[in-house]
């Protein structure tokens, strides 16, 4: 497993330390230590246990003996067990940035810790991803609804309908996961082997060789 360090020039850190592996791109790891690099240059303090953003995920931040270790979730389960290994959240984050990118699209990525609606049998093919324009009552709101095609389940009903945290939705639906900085109107029906993404309604055609494509792929 890669380790990279990296020295500077802060008030109580000496050096930052994290591992990643061997299918973590290299361009996703330089990104990643130069935007580090410039947050401490600006005045960014770390103490013990202290989360920090980046992307949609939170890193755990281990400081011990003036050296800051960077922690991940390991995506496997609740509650989050963290692992030292980065290299499954910097994928996600690669593509939270290139999926919407392939229709040329900004990328609105939420947080693991914002909220998504889901209606029941939403972990169960055939089943759809929706984002809508956040609520204005939670601000925590990602916008996503998730829920089943199927003919027999009313995605209306509130009755059927649960709130829970982006990060606890997505062990159940993982392949949803890397389409959740898709921005307001798009839809991501998941029918079969590939998903199909629309816009406003209307179905929309993947790039041969797209990040996304070559994306499905690999899949």
């Amino acid at each position: 497993m890669p380790t990279f360090r990296r020295p500077v020039d802060s008030e109580l850190i000496d050096e930052f330390i994290f591992d990643t592996d061997d299918s973590t791109p290299d361009f996703i790891v330089e990104e990643f230590i130069d935007w580090l690099s410039g947050y401490i240059s600006e005045g960014a303090r770390f103490v013990d246990g202290q989360m920090l953003q980046y992307g949609y995920t939170f890193l755990n931040c281990s400081v011990q003996s003036r050296v800051l270790r960077l922690l991940a979730p390991d995506f496997q389960g609740m509650p989050i067990e963290w692992s030292n290994n980065l290299g499954p959240a910097f994928r996600i984050i690669a593509a939270h940035k290139y999926i919407p990118e392939t229709f040329g699209w900004v990328p609105d990525i939420p947080s693991l810790g914002n909220t998504v609606i889901v209606g029941r049998k939403f972990d169960e093919i055939p089943m759809f991803a929706n984002r809508l324009p956040p609520v204005e009552s939670n601000p925590n709101d990602s916008g996503w609804f998730i829920g089943s095609t199927r003919d027999d389940i009313d995605n209306n009903d509130p009755a059927g309908l649960e709130v829970m945290s982006l990060y606890e939705a997505m062990l159940a639906v993982p392949h949803v996961l890397h389409f959740l900085s898709l921005p307001v109107s798009c839809h991501v029906v998941f029918l079969g082997e590939k998903p199909i993404v629309l816009k406003e309604g209307q179905q929309l055609e993947i790039p041969n060789g797209s990040f996304l494509d070559r994306f499905l792929e690999a899949q």
